[in-house]
């Protein structure tokens, strides 16, 4: 993986999201830009020892972290279900360029950086 910079200033909310097989998967396998126009990376730690999956969204020329997702995992061998994991919590930086970023708003923006960067589906 990817060395990440941690969040400089965290805010850490509890989620609750529920994720299918397919995303999850799509969410290990992160996102490495190609030139330097891409400027969001996704690297993703492999499960640890409770079997959670942290997904890092960072500033790909810094690898500054913008948002981490906790991701427990569901049952291997029930890979249909649509609601196979939960992202439990989500922290991020409490601003970005000056600007304070909500509990709201730094859902809104992880949900779309999974959409857009690793066409994952996570249905509103």
């Amino acid at each position: 993986m990817v060395k990440v910079l941690p969040l400089e200033n965290p805010v850490t909310a509890e989620w609750g999201r529920t994720i299918t097989h397919n995303d999850y998967n799509k969410m290990l396998k992160g996102f490495m830009p190609q030139d330097m126009d891409e400027k969001w990376m996704i690297a993703t730690d492999t499960p640890g020892a409770q079997g959670n999956t942290v997904v890092h969204i960072c500033r790909s020329w810094t690898s500054k972290e913008q948002y981490a997702l906790t991701i427990s995992a569901g049952n291997p061998n029930d890979t249909d279900a649509k609601d196979w994991g939960k992202i439990v919590k989500i922290s991020w930086n409490d601003k970005f360029m000056g600007m304070f970023i909500s509990e709201e708003e730094a859902k809104k923006e992880a949900v779309g950086f999974c959409k857009w960067l690793l066409r994952c589906e996570l249905e509103d």
